[in-house]
């Protein structure tokens, strides 16, 4: 998979189809925070102003987390790129590094900001127009708020949980509280499992969102939007998350219905060589607990991170997924091509991709990470080549020949 010098200048397979400029002179394009909305070519980008980590602390806000002053997303038709509507959050913080802050379903796009930890639920119109339909976090219902504001006196200085806060301290107290049907037992469990905890609970904070983060503890929930309660809380070492992540893998990705390609992304539920994969990997693990933890961090995955592109199906080739795979991440970059091996054919090289400089002139103590981009279905991808010490970004265009 190389470019061949005869067509070095792309300038006769590739055109401009959309220019996009910044209106606002201190905003800058978020770095891997692009999605299309396939049904109706359309798609969402992502600009902010600079990052500011040193900020005092306001009322309803995470103390420690960084404040940006404005994050605006635009929502953009694929056709002419002329922008349909722009949503905008002023001092917030929102994850916008491969979409993590930010999830997008059919038509609804959830926004997660971090600094005030609420969900904003929003939804895209046949008109192109961003509508807020739903907050989650302070807040669960959409009266909630006036409910409050009507009946309760809060005294000053003081603050409720949040909702959301309130839905899960329930869960986790009704889901000890059943496990023992002995009274006294009961309390001297509840007192272990539940009390003793307490204010880690209350410490917990939301960090991703997806339809369902680091190697220490962290937790998982599923939250009914209808409903406004907890289904499930589990924590990332458990077995029992691990046993549902090990079988039913393709459920933890929301891929859209209207998308044919993303139905054909290999994983251990669905392909065998995926899944000896994963057991390989397992079994040379020196501890079950920290294996479990390490496949919990990708857990929830952010829309559009895997490439449906067959390149990847495991039935077809086999490559070194520590230099490349279909999630979209960084990954170690080496001297030598990727090599692309004819399954069927384990001894046959069917083809072979080099990220960086053609020549080998870089400095090789250098660390060298590189990402990868491939089209849905057609024989072509980018590559992005980053070094250390300064030196600047390789960004090739591959398609097989």
């Amino acid at each position: 998979m190389v470019c061949p010098r005869k067509q070095r200048g792309l300038t006769a397979s590739l055109s401009s189809s959309i220019v996009y400029h910044l209106q606002q002179a201190v905003s800058l394009f978020a770095k891997s925070s692009f999605c299309i909305l396939r049904v109706r070519d359309l798609a969402y980008s992502t600009t902010s102003t600079a990052q500011t980590n040193d900020v005092s602390a306001i009322e309803g806000a995470i103390n420690g987390v960084p404040s940006i002053e404005r994050i605006t997303f635009h929502l953009l038709r694929l056709e002419d790129g002329v922008i349909l509507d722009e949503k905008v959050y002023y001092n917030d913080f929102i994850n916008l590094v491969h979409s993590m802050g930010v999830f997008l379903y059919e038509d609804l796009l959830c926004i997660m900001s971090l600094r005030y930890q609420a969900i904003h639920i929003l939804q895209i119109r046949e008109s192109g127009n961003l509508v807020n339909i739903r907050m989650i976090g302070p807040f669960c219902h959409e009266d909630d708020e006036l409910f409050l504001n009507s009946h309760v006196q809060v005294a000053e200085g003081k603050t409720f949980l949040s909702g959301v806060k309130q839905r899960l301290l329930s869960y986790i107290f009704r889901k000890h509280w059943s496990e023992e049907a002995d009274q006294i037992v009961r309390i001297q469990y509840l007192k272990r499992k539940f009390y003793f905890h307490f204010q880690d609970y209350i410490d917990l904070i939301m960090w991703k969102v997806s339809r369902s983060t680091d190697q220490h503890t962290s937790f998982f929930a599923v939250y009914n939007m209808e409903t406004t309660e907890i289904i499930t809380f589990y924590q990332n070492s458990t077995e029992e998350l691990y046993d549902l992540f090990e079988q039913l893998y393709d459920h933890f990705h929301a891929a859209s219905r209207n998308s044919l390609h993303a139905n054909f992304i290999s994983s251990h539920s669905n392909n065998i060589y995926a899944f000896e994969q994963l057991c390989t990997i397992k079994n040379n693990a020196g501890s079950l607990s920290q294996f479990v933890k390490k496949m919990a961090t990708s857990l929830p995955y952010t829309c559009q991170s895997q490439s449906p592109s067959p390149y990847f199906d495991l039935s077809l080739f086999r490559y070194d997924e520590k230099l490349i795979s279909a999630t979209d991440r960084l990954r170690h970059s080496t001297e030598h091509p990727i090599k692309f091996i004819s399954r069927r054919q384990p001894h046959i090289l069917k083809f072979k991709i080099k990220p960086g400089p053609e020549t080998s002139g870089s400095d090789a103590r250098s660390k060298r990470v590189s990402s990868f981009l491939f089209h849905p279905y057609l024989p072509l991808a980018i590559s992005i080549q980053q070094t250390s010490f300064m030196q600047p970004t390789v960004v090739n265009i591959h398609f097989r020949r």
